[in-house]
C-alpha cells in the first residue's frame, strides 16, 4: 500500500471519528469514553503533567487557535519530556523555538487511538504523518504501546490516556520530538 493511500485512508478514518463527535456514543481518544465539550486548550490546561504545553500555547498565542473548531491532534510532551529538552523554553528570545516545537507535535485532524492503530495494521507495522511543521511522525506499536518516531529519528511513547475535546485529541508522550531543518 502506498503513503498516499494510507494518507487517505486515515483522512477518511478522521472524517468518520469527526462525525462520531454529534452521536451519543462518541469514543474519546483512547477509544473506550466519551469526547468532552471542552477544546483542545481547555483539555491540555487541566491536564497537570502538560503545563508546560499549557504554558506555551499561552505565551505565544496558541491557545486561540487550539479554542477554535479547526480539529488537530496534538502529541503534548508531557512536563518531564520538556525537563529533559537542553534549549530554552522561557524568554521572548526563546518563543519561535516553542511554536516550532509545538508545529511537530501538531498534525491536521481529530484523530483517535483506534484511528491511528487501525492505519498502522493497514500500512504493514506503521504509518506516517505530516505534522503541521517540517515534521513526519511515523507511528507503530509494541505490544499495547503506542510509539512515535520523528523524521529526525528521536521517539516517543503515548504516556498515558488520550483525551478528546470538541475540536480534536490530546495524547501526552514522554519525550519531545525534533525535526531535521534539512530538506529529505
Amino acid at each position: 500500500m502506498t503513503k498516499r493511500t494510507i494518507l487517505t485512508a486515515l483522512a477518511a478514518g478522521s472524517m468518520l471519528a469527526l462525525t462520531a463527535c454529534g452521536s451519543d456514543g462518541a469514543e474519546d481518544a483512547e477509544g473506550g469514553g466519551e469526547i468532552s465539550s471542552g477544546t483542545l486548550a481547555a483539555l491540555i490546561e487541566d491536564q497537570g503533567e502538560l503545563s508546560t504545553t499549557a504554558d506555551i500555547l499561552g505565551d505565544t498565542g496558541l491557545q486561540n487557535v487550539f479554542d477554535g473548531n479547526a480539529p488537530y491532534t496534538i502529541f503534548a510532551p508531557t512536563d518531564d519530556a520538556f525537563e529533559a529538552l537542553e534549549i530554552p523554553l522561557e524568554g521572548e528570545e526563546a518563543q519561535a523555538a516553542r511554536v516550532a516545537i509545538l508545529r511537530e507535535h501538531i498534525v491536521p485532524g481529530f484523530l483517535t487511538r483506534d484511528d491511528i492503530v487501525g492505519a498502522i495494521e493497514s500500512g504493514g507495522g506503521s504509518v506516517e504523518m505530516q505534522t503541521m511543521g517540517s515534521n513526519t511522525l511515523t507511528f507503530s506499536e509494541d505490544g499495547d504501546t503506542l510509539l512515535v518516531a520523528s523524521s529526525d529519528g528521536t521517539e516517543a511513547r503515548v504516556a498515558g490516556a488520550g483525551m478528546s475535546g470538541a475540536n480534536g485529541s490530546v495524547f501526552p508522550i514522554d519525550g519531545v520530538l525534533k525535526s531535521t531543518d534539512e530538506p529529505d
